[in-house]
């Protein structure tokens, strides 16, 4: 009897544990916020500064007929629309001409310098513009992002507006990095059931809109070359964060290369964003994926409540297909190892890999 007591127990305090970790899931992600749409009769009227489109690209000749096209589309009178080749040794340079962006070739890579915030630099000094919208090559823009951006921007000028894109999965093996997207909106703070009260202190680096006063006063990407978290890096050095998704319209295809790519630029970069993350938050993302990877080990009847929260959650992040949600296991333990790496990486100062070049994951 006394140890049936004693099961009893400990199942109910399983379950306790299991249950706040699943509620902490949807407080954590409780509402996407969408970058605002202009009122209809505004759309095409509404006057906004001129913007300096900046896209750093190493090898993104399949990424940017995606991307160059909507953008062209949309540019206005002083507008500027540049591609950063970043050395790339594809045809980049050629695609970006093609699709009317104003190609810049930055010099070597100088030590000190990661290649993003180096090719974002450059970008950004070849340009002009009142507001620089800096903007991924694999990014697929909605048809007025530079209005709505731009819209945003002109509410809060001092911020740092940015935006993280829906993630368009195309292959089972990119549905890997589901988990490290849903944490990754969870672990900014800007979508919880606080709302707008708990203001961030990171942002979004695929697309990410600052005012070039500010940009110039905080230096710029020369102020976080070592960064790869630039964006994080931008949005502390301003001091105000404003952050939206890009769910429905503007989305990304993260690692089309397949499992090593997506492997190396989660390592890259998911760990040193935890860095950034306030101590409660992390600790309450990390209670949440607790519960996913043990809940249903202590209690396999909670399994379904795990499926059917990954299934929701992981939509509001990116493309899923159902049998995924069923096998969310796997995902979780592919994050865990990914993850990890990345705090192995990072603590010991180990070289990661990215875009055929290889550099500290946490530079002195």
């Amino acid at each position: 009897m006394a140890g049936g007591c004693l099961t009893d127990k400990s199942d109910s305090v399983d379950l306790a544990l299991f249950g706040v970790g699943w509620i902490l899931g949807w407080v954590l992600l409780w509402r996407l916020r969408p970058l605002p749409a202009l009122p209809p009769q505004d759309a095409s009227s509404t006057e906004r500064p001129a913007v300096a489109i900046v896209i750093p690209a190493r090898n993104e000749a399949d990424a940017l007929p995606h991307l160059l096209p909507g953008l062209a589309a949309q540019l206005r009178s002083g507008d500027e629309l540049l591609v950063v080749d970043d050395h790339s040794t594809d045809a980049t340079s050629e695609v970006a001409n093609r699709f009317g962006a104003r190609v810049v070739h930055p010099p070597a890579l100088p030590d000190g310098w990661l290649g993003k915030p180096h090719a974002c630099w450059h970008g950004a000094r070849s340009t002009t513009a009142p507001l620089l919208v800096f903007v991924d090559a694999d990014v697929r823009a909605a048809p007025d992002l530079l209005d709505r951006i731009a819209s945003a921007w002109s509410a809060d000028p001092d911020a740092v507006v940015s935006m993280q894109p829906w993630h368009h999965t195309g292959s089972w093996v990119e549905q890997a990095s589901v988990l490290a997207n849903v944490t990754a909106l969870m672990g900014c703070g800007g979508f919880t059931v606080a709302g707008t009260r708990l203001a961030p202190t990171v942002a979004f680096g695929p697309v990410l809109a600052i005012g070039r006063a500010t940009y110039e006063q905080i230096g710029g990407h020369a102020a976080v070359r070592t960064m790869h978290t630039e964006d994080i890096g931008l949005a502390r050095l301003a001091g105000r964060s404003v952050l939206y998704t890009g769910l429905p319209d503007t989305s990304f295809r993260m690692y089309p290369d397949g499992f090593r790519q997506l492997v190396q630029g989660w390592t890259r970069s998911i760990a040193t964003g935890a860095r950034f993350t306030p101590w409660w938050l992390s600790l309450a993302v990390a209670f949440w994926v607790w519960s996913l990877a043990g809940g249903w080990l202590a209690e396999p009847m909670v399994y379904p409540l795990s499926a059917a929260q990954f299934w929701v959650l992981g939509r509001r992040a990116g493309s899923m297909h159902p049998l995924t949600a069923l096998l969310y296991p796997l995902a979780v333990v592919v994050f865990a190892w990914i993850f990890l790496r990345s705090l192995f990486a990072m603590v010991f100062r180990r070289e990661v890999t990215w875009k055929q070049r290889s550099v500290a994951a946490r530079p002195d």
